[in-house]
This record gives C-alpha cells, sequence and structure tokens, in this order.
C-alpha cells in the first residue's frame, strides 16, 4: 500500500476556474491509470489558496507515478489555458507499506523517515518532510532498496564466509620463529612511527621490495604483456560513488580535506592559535575546510576515468598494466598488528581490461603465474581459495561464491611465528575477474558498442616481505639463489647504522 497526501498550490489565487481545472486533470489521470487495470484511489478537497490531494494505490509505486504525472500535467495544461503555474507541490504525509523478501534480525532507522516499523516482513514507512523534488530523484525507491540490502547484510552476518581451496603447495622446513616486524625494527630495517599502522621502511627493507618487484616483472609481468602505469592516489567522490565504496566505506577509509578558501586571512586565526596553544587547532580547521574525497582505498578505481566513456579497438586489447607507485590508505578498525596489517602499506596493483574472452584468459593464467612465481621464486608454502568476489565482501555478502567466469581468489601464506599450521594463514594476493562492474560504470566500450570486461590482482609488499622472512628467516643465507644473490649484491654498498 502507498498512500501519498500532498497539497497543490497554483502560483496565482485559486479561482474557481483553477480548482475545477486541477480536478479536471487530477481525475483524468485517474481515469488513465484505472484503464490500465491498475488499482488507485483518489480524492481531493479545498485547502485555502490550495487543492489537498489523497492518493492510495496498493502497489508498485502507483502513488508516486502519479504526483509525478500530476505536476508535469498542471505545469503544461495551466499554463497554456489558464496562463498561470504551479507555486509549489508540499508533500503533507507518505506512508509506505509493503513485504519484504526476509525479516531483519533488529530493528534499524534510515535517513528521511519519520517513522519505520518492522512486523516480521511487514514493513511500513511513514514520511512526512520528504520534498516533491526528493520523490522524483527516487528517494522512496532507493529507501526500499537500502533497507532490502541493509537487512540482507545484517542477516549474512554470522554465516560462514566462502573459502574454498583449489590448490596447495607442499610443507616447507621452516627457519625461524619470531616476528619479522619486531626483529627488524631492532635491526633499524624499519621504524615504527608515531602514526598508527605506519612504518619507515629503511634501505635494507627497501632494497628487498625492489628485489621482489624485479622478480614480479621478469617473471610475470613481462612475460604476460604487462607494462607499469601510475595511478593516482586520491580519490575524488565521484570515484567512489562509480566504484561502489561510496555505499559503505566510511569506518574504513583515510578522507581527503581542502580548505574552502586559501587566502592568510581566512587562516589567520588558526595560524595565531596555533602559535599560542601548541595545539592543532582541529575543529577549527574542519570549519575551514571541505571533504572533497579519500585516499587511495582500493587502488583501481582512480584508473578508470583514463578509459571513461572511451570506445577501444579490440585489436588493441587487451589492455594489461600494473602500479606500484605509492601507498593505499585503510583505517583498520579492529586494530593492527606488526607490518601485515598496517594503515599505510605498498601495494602491487594489477589491472586488465578487453573482452569477456580476453578478461577470463588473463585471469585464469594470471593466478598460474602467481602460483608459479611465489611458490617456485620465492620458494613459500602457500595455498589458494575460492573466495567470496571482493566487492561483494565489501558490502558484507560472505557466502556467495561469484562463477567460473567472475570471481576472487586468495593467495594464502603460513606464517610460523603465529604457531598452528592449520590456522596461523596471512592473506597476501588476491586475482580477481571482475565482470563488466567498473567498464559499466565508466562507460568502456568495444567499437560494436559492447561492454568491456576487467579483472584486477592486489597484494601488499609489507605482506609479501612479511611472509617471506617469516618463513625463510633474516639470514640470507637460507633464502632462494635468486633473491639471495640479488640482495648480497647490494647490501655490499650499504653501510650499517650505528647508534649511541
Amino acid at each position: 500500500m502507498f498512500n501519498i497526501k500532498f497539497k497543490i498550490t497554483p502560483a496565482k489565487i485559486l479561482s474557481k476556474e483553477i480548482e475545477n481545472k486541477i480536478v479536471e486533470i487530477i481525475l483524468d489521470l485517474i481515469k488513465k491509470i484505472k484503464e490500465q487495470k491498475k488499482e488507485i484511489e483518489c480524492k481531493h478537497s479545498k485547502e485555502e489558496n490550495s487543492v489537498v490531494v489523497e492518493v492510495k494505490s496498493k502497489k508498485d509505486y502507483l502513488a508516486t507515478e502519479f504526483i509525478v504525472k500530476t505536476d508535469k500535467q498542471l505545469r503544461e495544461i495551466l499554463g497554456k489555458e489558464l496562463k498561470t503555474g504551479i507555486k509549489e507541490i508540499e508533500i503533507i504525509n507518505y506512508e509506505i507499506e509493503t513485504e519484504l523478501e526476509e525479516a531483519p534480525k533488529k530493528n534499524f532507522s534510515i535517513p528521511f523517515v519519520k517513522k519505520i516499523d518492522f512486523n516480521k516482513k511487514l514493513l511500513k514507512l511513514q514520511y512526512d518532510s520528504i520534498t516533491f523534488n526528493q520523490i522524483k530523484e527516487q528517494y522512496l525507491e532507493k529507501s526500499i532498496k537500502l533497507i532490502k540490502d541493509r537487512i540482507k547484510t545484517m542477516n549474512y552476518e554470522g554465516k560462514d564466509e566462502f573459502k574454498e581451496y583449489v590448490w596447495e603447495g607442499k610443507q616447507r622446513k621452516m627457519n625461524y620463529a619470531g616476528d619479522p616486524a619486531t626483529d627488524l625494527e631492532e635491526m633499524n630495517w624499519i621504524k615504527r612511527t608515531d602514526a598508527k599502522g605506519q612504518f619507515i621502511l629503511g634501505r635494507e627493507f627497501t632494497l628487498l621490495i625492489n628485489i621482489f618487484k624485479k622478480l614480479l616483472v621478469e617473471k610475470v609481468y613481462s612475460p604476460s604483456g604487462f607494462y607499469e602505469m601510475t595511478f593516482p592516489k586520491f580519490e575524488y567522490w565521484d570515484i567512489t560513488k562509480k566504484s561502489g565504496h561510496a555505499k559503505n566505506m566510511y569506518p574504513n577509509v583515510y578522507f581527503v580535506s581542502v580548505p574552502k578558501k586559501s587566502s592568510t586571512e581566512e587562516w589567520q586565526e588558526v595560524m595565531d592559535l596555533y602559535a599560542i596553544t601548541g595545539e592543532i587547532p582541529d575543529e577549527k580547521i574542519k570549519e575551514k575546510s571541505s571533504c572533497v574525497g579519500i585516499m587511495s582505498y582500493a587502488q583501481c578505481p582512480p584508473f578508470w576515468p583514463y578509459l571513461k566513456n572511451k570506445i577501444i579497438d579490440e585489436k588493441t586489447l587487451p589492455l594489461l598494466v600494473y602500479d606500484w607507485s605509492g601507498p593505499t590508505y585503510r583505517n583498520e578498525s579492529g586494530g593492527v598488528h606488526g607490518l601485515d596489517r598496517v594503515e599505510e602499506f605498498h601495494r602491487i596493483e594489477t589491472l586488465f581490461v578487453g573482452t569477456k574472452p580476453q578478461v577470463i584468459e588473463t585471469w585464469k593464467k594470471l593466478k598460474e603465474s602467481f602460483i608459479k612465481f611465489y611458490d617456485e621464486v620465492l620458494d613459500l608454502e602457500m595455498k589458494v581459495a575460492r573466495v567470496t568476489p571482493w566487492w561483494m565482501a565489501h558490502i558484507g555478502i560472505k557466502n556467495d561464491e561469484g562463477t567460473a567466469e567472475v570471481g576472487t581468489f586468495d593467495f594464502d601464506f603460513y606464517l610460523p611465528y603465529r604457531g598452528d599450521r592449520d590456522k596461523e594463514w596471512l592473506e597476501v594476493q588476491n586475482v580477481s575477474s571482475n565482470g563488466e562492474k567498473y567498464p559499466l560504470a565508466w562507460n568502456v566500450k568495444e567499437k560494436n558498442q559492447e561492454i568491456l570486461w576487467s579483472g584486477c590482482a592486489g597484494a601488499s609488499m609489507e605482506r609479501i616481505v612479511v611472509a617471506f622472512l617469516s618463513q625463510k628467516g633474516l639470514d640470507s643465507k637460507n633464502w632462494p639463489k635468486e633473491v639471495r644473490e640479488k640482495f648480497e649484491k647490494e647490501m655490499k654498498n650499504i653501510k650499517a647504522l650505528k647508534f649511541y
């Protein structure tokens, strides 16, 4: 049931002629709707300089459809026949009663709704301050979709996460049982800063990262035809909307704010307060700033404006690129730990765009290339699992396994310092086929106007190093030959720092 009550106020004084014409238009619209075998009821009355209308329909947002058509007809006919217009259509009340697919575990509220009641699967909503423009912008439809999504997410909580191992490497002998983060800090390879989950990576640690990068290019990227690009590390709001992260990223991101005005005069108070107190006046800064987006959260979304609204010749595809030009930022609300759970980490983003067959083929080949790299080149103990596609996991759906064409593979590495081999594994790498998700959002097509497909792979350099050192230890003599020789050659030129 959809029940809307609204007030129509013409631009001129409500004469009998204008009132009759408004009523005539309303009744004509009701008649046409009923001729379509749709159930709708309407009554009207006069109130001061307005006509008050109440419409009831049993389903399908007919009440919403009716008010939008009423506005259009009134503006066209009143202007043409009576030389007047509509001053305002004011929503007095809107009530919705509809059946849901599933009942929520607990009650909750959403914006714009005065009252929300759940009776098992029966949902009742009441609005009293929603505007006509908000109705035109489909706030009601979006509200009900939001409620359904919230219920789905809520009801998925606590269910087992889908995870099916599809490949498992051999067990390795472990030479080390320490926590690399603790020992590396004592060795001055890294230094924890005063910021939450942030490290300065020293020369030795950075050397090891660069060796892994060179090996990745040599063993994975170059043989497959991938080339390096540089993606922005700032995502303005439009990117988060198109990528889908704007739905629920807020607890987990770093926000970016810029001055509303850049003049010294505007910021003099802030500077003076700091000069006197020696403290950053953050509340004053918030008043004078505007939040414009976030620091890179998933890393691949800032790439997509590069192809926005492009039509690409299929002969030039697939586009195969990778980016490791800067850090990614995540507010780890569940806490940080060592180097494996930090807030600023150096991500390897791998991205591929092409036709559906090209993307599926690249996805599968890339998975095999990464398996070979970690298993044979770095000689690491790991497992590969089919998991819920990452973009679904981001919205709280944990037990969807994807399909043979769209989905995510996680690469898990054993961390001996944590103990139990049955449980203590760290996800270091993933590879996904994302289907049309991103090309559709940014309108990227091939020359026959077909929407393209895309996929991506992500890994954290910090996590690769943690997995490697956890299993191989800190003595390079125990490392695989290719890593050891490159590292020891370069280390001869690095003088160790001494502290007093």
